[in-house]
């Protein structure tokens, strides 16, 4: 008894099992139809000498032949008939891997769109925090000028810059969008983070306040 394992006929093939399949039957009605051109051929020489010279080792060839003949018709229908059934699950098999990868698709979508709303939510949380810190610095200049602060001359013009070039690190669409509305691009050399501009602006503050705090200053040049 052979061990090799035969497919399940409940079990729906796969494209390539299917396409095998086929393959192979294609292979065995290519060579049928040729034996059936040789048949052809072969009987043709033999019908002449049995039939119009009445040769009988001829006579049995052709009976032969015609017992041939007749299981090769049926073999090549049998062929055909199983082509078909082929041709169809091989369709079936088409049918169910589009499916299956039409449900894969679908829990890509949903796994996706998942993240995607955690990610709108972010947006909101981080956009709030972001814009309640903005207003916070500025709350706190109008205190710390009403402390005898000069704020920086360029305050709103910088921090401008910094949601700008924060805006021009958004998707190429966003900013496309926002580009055609009329927030223009920033030339590099006015692209800034807020935490530079508190580095910069860290050592005019301490000497301003040490200024009206009537501190003794160090002997240093100025800062600008």
């Amino acid at each position: 008894m052979s061990n090799r394992q035969r497919p399940d006929p409940m079990v729906a093939p796969t494209v390539a099992d299917a396409e095998h399949a086929i393959g192979n039957l294609q292979a065995k009605r290519a060579a049928l139809l040729a034996r059936g051109k040789q048949l052809d051929e072969v009987r043709a020489s033999n019908a002449f000498a049995a039939l119009a010279n009445g040769d009988a080792k001829a006579r049995q060839r052709l009976d032969a032949l015609n017992r041939e003949t007749a299981e090769h018709g049926s073999e090549l229908a049998s062929i055909d008939a199983a082509l078909k059934t082929a041709t169809a699950r091989l369709e079936a098999a088409q049918r169910a891997a589009a499916k299956a990868a039409q449900a894969g698709h679908a829990a890509a979508i949903r796994e996706e769109w998942t993240a995607a709303q955690q990610d709108f939510a972010d947006i909101d949380a981080g956009l709030s925090f972001a814009v309640g810190a903005m207003n916070r610095v500025f709350e706190r200049y109008l205190r710390m000028q009403q402390h005898g602060l000069r704020p920086p001359p360029q305050l709103v013009l910088m921090t401008t810059d910094v949601w700008i070039t924060a805006a021009m690190a958004l998707p190429p669409p966003l900013w496309k969008q926002l580009n055609h509305q009329g927030l223009e691009h920033l030339p590099p050399n006015r692209k800034r983070s807020a935490s530079s501009l508190a580095d910069a602006w860290a050592a005019q503050t301490e000497q301003q306040a040490a200024a009206i705090g009537g501190e003794q200053q160090p002997n240093t040049s100025e800062v600008a």
